[in-house]
């Protein structure tokens, strides 16, 4: 399955599996997606990615959720959800992307999201996680992507992200950390793509990230390191697309 989520994009755009006939599915997930106004698709017969978006989803859906043990895809982004909904979420066993952007979860949901033991890719920014929530999420050493953007989380919160030794994407842009924040995540060998933008970073951070081999992509817009700064990493991740400025002269 080609994945895209290292891009920074939401699932809205992904249409890889063939939309099948859905009759015999009647009074199913699918149905209940499709009265909501959003898609399902099924793979070899089996529902495998639903979407929905700015969606008050009903209990109901939640309530057939856990049925779908071959669901891989799941946007909820920007829906209106409770804290136990992510009950059923957490338990399916083959879940590998949850978008939650936008989708307030509160500290319990938070918790109970941390109970996965398959979601690989976690888009949850402006979702109002805070550094205890952030500390439960780092019980999910399978992840591979999370996004935090727009979360009020600080170097407190932020210092345990080294535990995530998986990561190979990670958004933190628009939230709360600083130089400290960037020496901890130096650690995270296998970071391919990081979005610092929008934070009080400096130039004392470019020789944290120049540890940061196996990066392909980083985002230090709007913050405070220098043009000399952005070309000393540029110079030390020669291999490394280094966006300094958004709309560069």
């Amino acid at each position: 399955m080609i994945r895209t989520v290292l891009l920074g994009v939401t699932l809205a755009h992904l249409g890889f599996f063939a939309h099948a006939d859905l009759p015999a599915l009647k009074n199913s997930p699918v149905e209940q997606v499709e009265q909501l106004g959003g898609r399902a698709f099924l793979k070899k017969g089996k529902i495998s990615e639903i979407i929905l978006i700015d969606k008050d989803v009903p209990n109901g859906f939640f309530s057939q959720l856990g049925d779908l043990r071959e669901l891989t895809d799941l946007s909820l982004e920007n829906c209106r959800i409770q804290a136990d909904h992510i009950i059923p979420i957490s338990t399916l066993p083959k879940l590998e992307w949850l978008n939650l952007y936008r989708t307030p979860l509160g500290e319990q949901g938070v918790n109970l999201l941390s109970k996965s033991k398959s979601i690989a890719l976690l888009p949850i920014g402006k979702a109002g996680v805070t550094d205890r929530g952030l500390e439960n999420l780092t019980k999910m050493s399978q992840l591979t992507y999370l996004g935090l953007r727009g979360n009020p989380v600080t170097d407190k919160g932020a210092r345990h992200l080294s535990k995530l030794s998986n990561l190979q994407g990670l958004y933190l842009g628009e939230t709360n950390v600083t130089d400290r924040t960037i020496a901890e995540i130096a650690h995270l060998s296998r970071l391919q793509k990081l979005w610092l933008h929008d934070l009080p970073i400096s130039d004392e951070a470019v020789s944290h990230l120049a540890k940061l081999t196996e990066l392909k992509e980083v985002h230090i817009y709007a913050t405070n390191i220098s043009a000399q700064g952005a070309r000393t990493l540029q110079s030390s991740l020669p291999r490394c697309r280094v966006i300094h400025e958004i709309f560069p002269e």
